[in-house]
């Protein structure tokens, strides 16, 4: 499929003022950081940047620990899309859900359920019943 680029663009909005915006959506110094590298490395698509900075970011209920260690994530391996950078969310957000479901408490039975058991009597057997399988299997 074709299509204009600018039929997906805001093009009511001036490229400064965009990125004005987008920058000011955190107030993280990683998020300063990010978008600065992020305008410079791709200059030619300021706008599908701040395109991309609005949709993933703008509305959405971000957890801001979870944005910091993404910002730190990619600006570590200079990754500094803002596709990348929220693939890189919603991996740290996925494995933050896992790590909590893992460490949801399990409920200990109540001593009513728990019934009190006797205690089994175990024989023992003598050694000298292996001793003598040990002495035959040397002989042979």
């Amino acid at each position: 499929m074709f299509s204009k680029r600018k039929c997906g663009r805001e093009t009511e909005k001036k490229a400064k003022e965009l990125k004005t915006l987008v920058s000011e959506m955190f107030e993280s110094e990683n998020w300063k950081s990010f978008t600065i590298r992020n305008f410079k490395t791709f200059s030619r698509y300021v706008r599908d940047q701040c395109l991309e900075a609005k949709r993933y970011f703008l509305v959405k209920d971000i957890d801001l620990d979870i944005l910091e260690q993404a910002l730190k994530y990619c600006l570590k391996n200079d990754t500094v899309s803002f596709s990348n950078l929220n693939d890189t969310y919603l991996y740290f957000e996925r494995a933050a859900q896992e790590s909590q479901d893992t460490l949801r408490e399990i409920p200990i039975l109540n001593s009513e359920y728990q019934g009190v058991y006797e205690s089994l009597e175990v024989t023992k057997r003598s050694l000298s019943v292996y001793k003598e399988l040990l002495g035959k299997e040397v002989l042979t």
